[in-house]
């Protein structure tokens, strides 16, 4: 598990300010996973989580609280910054009815994004801005003023004992019904409840209409922190700013020496393709780690 994950509930946002998020990182680079994998995208990760998972391989302790101006001003930034200001293609600037950014996903993820009272209407902003917008939430809190438009993706987890797996955690059925797909990750461990889905899943991938569709991601072993994350959480500094959190956190590589148990990363992905091919489901790799982004 990357960071503390302290686990909070809706509680802790209940003083939220007006028109802002709590924002861990914000970042430009390829969505990975599931219904958008292989598409630009710009990331937004909201601080905290209600679940705290062993596995889990992402920080998201920290925070800055950030107004939608704020935000707003930020992507453009990212954007400048990366293609340059002066030469930054036309496909990736804002436009009337988002005639122009089409080919770009809006994607928010955590920590656990529907924690935050403020995510939709934030979301409806931003509706005008991205063609697509999505959320991935653990499906636990229903959030039922999410804009038509925003594409959710499920990601259900489990309850853990000890740092050990026990059982799937259903997700809020309001939120079930609204999930345009689910995404599991799934172990080769034959004793760990991750080595399977739970019924109620497949159950909903057999009803209702064709656009429903589930997601099997093989679990990522690792045998320590990113090098660079670990060195900057160490060197004693007081507070780590966002932009280090965007950048330093966020980069990681499938091809760092040492960083990932690949015996056992091996087996899972075996494990998950044969799980798919069984079943059915779609195998979901994340993308940005082969390609070394963030």
């Amino acid at each position: 598990m990357f960071g503390k994950n302290e686990i909070v509930g809706q509680k802790y946002f209940k003083e939220a300010p007006e028109d802002s998020l709590f924002v861990t990182s914000m970042f430009y680079t390829l969505q990975g996973e599931s219904i958008y994998a292989g598409m630009p995208a710009l990331f937004i990760r909201l601080a905290k989580c209600n679940l705290a998972c062993s596995f889990c391989d992402t920080f998201f302790d920290d925070g800055d609280w950030l107004t939608f101006d704020e935000i707003a001003e930020r992507i453009e930034n990212l954007l400048d910054d990366h293609f340059g200001k002066e030469t930054r293609p036309e496909w990736t600037k804002d436009g009337p009815l988002k005639l122009l950014r089409k080919k770009m996903v809006l994607v928010m993820t955590g920590g656990e994004p529907s924690l935050q009272k403020n995510l939709e209407p934030f979301l409806k902003r931003m509706e005008d801005v991205f063609e697509h917008t999505q959320i991935e939430s653990n499906g636990i809190i229903c959030r039922a003023n999410l804009p038509a438009s925003t594409t959710v993706v499920v990601s259900p987890k489990c309850t853990e004992k000890n740092g050990v797996p026990t059982k799937y955690i259903k997700p809020n059925k309001d939120t079930l019904a609204r999930a345009d797909a689910l995404k599991f990750v799934i172990s080769a461990d034959q004793d760990s409840p991750y080595c399977t889905i739970p019924d109620w899943a497949f159950q909903w991938a057999s009803i209702g209409s064709n656009r429903r569709r589930l997601y099997i991601s093989p679990m990522n072993i690792y045998n320590d922190q990113p090098k660079k994350s670990k060195e900057m959480r160490s060197s004693g500094k007081n507070r780590i700013e966002i932009t280090e959190r965007s950048t330093v956190d966020e980069v990681i590589s499938f091809w760092d020496e040492g960083l990932l148990d690949m015996d056992a990363n091996q087996a899972n992905h075996e494990y998950a393709a044969k799980f798919c091919v069984d079943n059915g489901f779609m195998l979901n790799l994340q993308m940005h780690l082969y390609a070394s982004l963030a």
